[in-house]
């Protein structure tokens, strides 16, 4: 297994209908890279929420960037908010508010700083 990184991205203007279309990109990438199918399903997962969430609330354009490395998957997406996503505790009848909850508790490590949020899985390649 060699030691480089392998990325994949794409750009694309906010709609709900991209969610689908990420998710499906994110999975034969994954497949390609090799990612345990379990890593993988948690990674998609957070594509899933981060880019519904960038759609959602944020501004512009919106940009998705995987990277899988030798131990690491890390998931970036960008728009044009500079509001950070932050932890909310969504009510028992709340449609939101749960996305960055689930991100928290699936990934190894995860941060916003406004206009980019990501995540990482880490050890993600070393069952493959």
């Amino acid at each position: 297994m060699q030691a480089a990184s392998h990325a994949c991205q794409a750009a694309f203007l906010p709609d709900l209908k991209e969610v689908r279309e990420m998710r499906q990109t994110t999975r034969a990438f994954l497949g390609r890279c090799r990612v345990p199918k379990p890593v993988a399903e948690f990674v998609i997962l957070a594509v899933s929420e981060l880019v519904t969430n960038a759609v959602v609330h944020g501004e512009g354009e919106v940009v998705l960037r995987i990277t899988v490395a030798v131990d690491v998957v890390r998931v970036s997406v960008t728009d044009h908010n500079p509001a950070p996503a932050v932890l909310k505790e969504a009510g028992r009848d709340g449609e939101s508010g749960r996305g960055i909850r689930l991100v928290d508790a699936i990934s190894d490590a995860w941060e916003s700083n406004g206009e980019e949020t990501w995540c990482e899985f880490r050890d993600a390649r070393a069952a493959a």
